[in-house]
């Protein structure tokens, strides 16, 4: 989320960037930790699907507090002169840090869907030491590919990592090829995951209906109730993609505008859309625990015996389930009946992504 502090004679900093960023990022600490002891307390929720997300709170904690060490460096920036410091607080780390955040997000939904399409796999796959390589290895790529790159050129060319968007090489990559891939990863690969769950799911129960429907007087279902029979799934889908667009698109729009015209009215709307997207990681939290059914019952207990009462209705139950559960439940609110020896396939609840495997 970070970019270069260009200077020009007919545009001016609306605001300090790195002290707004630092007040909004503040409760950030907060939340994530919170929801990091709720999952790391819980033995039932120490699942591979939790500790990614676990991580990813982790990693948002993390750009956190680098944008409230950026505000407090920001004071003292002409007085700077530790070359070390200048080489670990600047806008490569801001960008791998939200890398990290954004890799993150893209492995949630690709576990979803290998958790929900391919059951058996996932499980035999999903143990503590996978577990582990995969989680660093979303930590790991980012500083590999964005920030050593940029800090490596940066000494070798200009002796400092001090104005290394100077480089021109240097800055087509950054800005033209890691920044887009960075902001446009998860939500393609959101779409992909959640499309092909979709249709996997929308085919299976497309065939078990018109084998039914033959040896019955119900006529056969239309696609559209097909689909609104499993509309939770799109219904995830798409309230992610809009929030996650919502709070990164317009920065990433008025950005690649700045960085060839930095005119008064680019330069406020870019300051605005970047406090915009450094938000998004108050509400990462929030999400995880709205689609995750056991954190979400989990929370909903501990606030109860917090203050003996039913403090918060979060909703009814989303859950991870295999296909022929997902196909059931949908014909069930579609209001159909049906005979279970017809299922393709059965797949028990005892193999779904909630297996615990962390100690």
């Amino acid at each position: 989320m970070g970019y270069s502090n260009y200077t020009t004679s007919n545009s001016t900093k609306p605001f300090d960037r790195h002290q707004m960023a630092a007040i909004i990022t503040a409760p950030v600490i907060i939340t994530n930790l919170a929801l990091v002891i709720l999952i790391c307390s819980k033995q039932n929720l120490r699942t591979t699907s939790n500790a990614i997300i676990c991580s990813s709170c982790l990693a948002c904690m993390t750009l956190a507090i680098l944008l409230i060490t950026n505000a407090i460096i920001s004071n003292y920036e002409s007085q700077l002169e530790s070359k070390l410091l200048l080489c670990i607080l600047n806008n490569a780390t801001e960008l791998a840090s939200s890398a990290i955040i954004t890799f993150h997000i893209t492995m949630i939904s690709v576990e979803r869907f290998f958790s929900v399409i391919y059951p058996f796999k996932y499980q035999r796959f999903a143990t503590y030491r996978n577990t582990c390589l995969l989680i660093l290895s979303l930590w790991s790529i980012p500083v590999v590919i964005i920030y050593l790159p940029v800090i490596i050129i940066s000494l070798s060319v200009n002796g400092h990592c001090k104005n290394w968007s100077n480089i021109l090489a240097l800055r087509i990559i950054f800005y033209y090829i890691l920044f887009p891939i960075v902001f446009f990863l998860p939500p393609v690969m959101t779409f992909i995951a959640y499309s092909a769950i979709m249709y996997k799911v929308f085919a299976i129960t497309k065939q078990i209906w018109s084998q039914w429907s033959c040896n019955s007087n119900h006529r056969k279902a239309s696609k559209y109730q097909l689909m609104m029979a499993h509309r939770k799934a799109l219904f995830q889908m798409l309230l992610l993609l809009s929030i996650y667009s919502l709070s990164f698109f317009p920065f990433f729009t008025f950005y690649t505008i700045y960085i060839h015209s930095q005119e008064q009215l680019i330069t406020t709307a870019t300051y605005i859309s970047y406090l915009i997207a450094v938000a998004y990681i108050l509400f990462h939290p929030l999400l995880s625990i709205l689609f995750t059914a056991p954190i979400k019952e989990e929370l909903r207990l501990k606030c109860k015996e917090l203050f003996n009462v039913k403090c918060f209705q979060f909703g009814e139950k989303i859950d991870r389930t295999p296909i022929s559960t997902i196909i059931d439940d949908g014909f069930k609110s579609a209001g159909y009946d049906y005979d279970h020896d017809m299922r393709i396939v059965k797949v028990s609840h005892s193999h779904s992504s909630n297996q615990l495997i962390l100690p």
